[in-house]
């Protein structure tokens, strides 16, 4: 819908010839300028802008995307925000989900059983669901989710692989892109999959990237906006050409203020009202 709504000029044309959104559903993240991206919103929710407004005079402000305004177009709301590709030639890129919490707390309290997650967890385990699960052919969003924290690197490392366009091998070729990473569990498998994405430049790759993450944890660490916000769903994204290579903190739809006089770590364990992600626990294991 996005794609349809916006003037297809040439060079727009051209960019959604090789444009990939790594995750998400399809269609709702598209290039607006050569600078810029536009990003669907969900409904009436302004969740999203409102965070970008404040990350804009925040610590972590060099390692967000530029937050440009939120737009109205036919019906559709949208935020525009910085295109990180623009920096970039036919780069490789890879989207990790940080935290090892991955759902609002408000969804903890809903007892829906929804037969979609049932579906989805017997596609990854037929043999997890209990005996009255399976009657049911339902599951809660909660159970389903914590599944799927085990099943991934999340619960473990605080951190998952979403989806990754690797390294082209050729300059002028188009890298794979690969978003079936649900199985990638254990220390090993992140590494061999991060090793992959690297390249065959993955010494210099790497030491580049852990400067820049270095220097994430630091920031987030003097951040005010990160005292004060449980930070769920969101991202690292990873991106490098044969120039350069960087990474950027992105998806802040789940970004939520706690209330006033709670600090947070996140590095503490989740218990129910705590509010605790596990966010730094996840950038600690990535850079490690």
């Amino acid at each position: 819908m996005a794609i349809t709504a916006l003037p297809l000029d040439c060079w727009l044309k051209e960019r959604l010839k090789n444009w990939v959104q790594l995750s998400g559903h399809e269609g709702t993240i598209v290039p607006a300028t050569d600078q810029t991206l536009w990003k669907q919103r969900s409904g009436t929710d302004c969740n999203e802008a409102r965070a970008y407004e404040k990350l804009m005079n925040d610590a972590v402000s060099p390692l967000v995307p530029r937050f440009y305004k939120e737009i109205e177009y036919k019906g559709e709301s949208f935020i525009e925000i910085e295109d990180l590709t623009s920096h970039f030639t036919n780069p490789a890129i890879m989207d990790v989900k940080l935290g090892t919490r991955t759902f609002l707390e408000a969804e903890v309290m809903n007892p829906v059983l929804r037969k979609d997650l049932y579906q989805k967890m017997i596609k990854l385990d037929p043999s997890e669901p209990t005996e009255e699960e399976h009657a049911n052919c339902a599951v809660t969003k909660l159970r389903y989710m914590q599944f799927r924290e085990r099943e991934s690197s999340t619960a473990s490392l605080g951190f998952r692989i979403e989806a990754a366009k690797f390294p082209s091998p050729t300059s002028s070729g188009v890298g794979k892109l690969q978003k079936n990473f649900q199985k990638v569990k254990t220390r090993d498998q992140v590494m061999e999959v991060l090793w992959k994405f690297l390249g065959p430049k993955a010494p210099t790759v790497r030491d580049q990237l852990l400067k820049r993450l270095r220097d994430m944890r630091a920031k987030v660490a003097q951040s005010e906006f990160f005292r004060c916000h449980e930070v769920i769903g969101s991202s690292l994204l990873f991106m490098f050409d044969n120039h350069h290579a960087s990474v950027w903190m992105i998806d802040f739809a789940k970004s939520l203020p706690v209330e006033t006089g709670r600090n947070l770590d996140h590095r503490s364990p989740w218990s129910i009202g705590n509010h605790e992600d596990g966010y730094l626990t996840g950038l600690d294991n990535l850079i490690e």
